[in-house]
């Protein structure tokens, strides 16, 4: 798993980042959702909805890392001239990492968020008053 998340190269860190923002987000907005008397209050679904944010921005670094692997790999591949087809196929998979781990974040953000946002749109406005 080492080997996969350093072959990344730099993208590794805004894509770590947005995994690490989104699961803090979401902690946080469960703690809002689910607490005693919870209203749904906008600034509780201000933090659900940056879920989703963080979420696409983990897409947007996963397919500019591929992007940038690809035009290296071209890069290389042009100075080299004749290389190896299973050469060109290994670079340009490493390549598609960073977009699918961008993925995979985006689809843990928008379970988090459906759930949260589903929770949040089911709180009570209206309190009882107490007796």
């Amino acid at each position: 798993m080492g080997e996969v998340f350093y072959s990344m190269g730099f993208m590794r860190y805004p894509l770590t980042f947005s995994l690490l923002v989104v699961t803090g987000l979401a902690l946080l907005s469960a703690a809002r959702v689910f607490r005693p008397g919870a209203l749904p209050d906008r600034h509780t679904k201000a933090w659900i909805d940056a879920i989703l944010f963080w979420g696409g921005f983990a897409v947007i670094c996963g397919v500019l890392g591929t992007l940038v692997g690809i035009i290296i790999a071209a890069q290389s591949i042009e100075a080299a001239g004749q290389v190896s087809t299973s050469l060109v196929w290994g670079g340009i998979k490493v390549a598609l990492l960073t977009s699918a781990f961008g993925m995979l974040i985006m689809a843990f953000a928008a379970l988090l968020w459906f759930g949260l946002q589903l929770k949040w749109r089911l709180l009570d406005p209206i309190q009882p008053e107490p007796a």
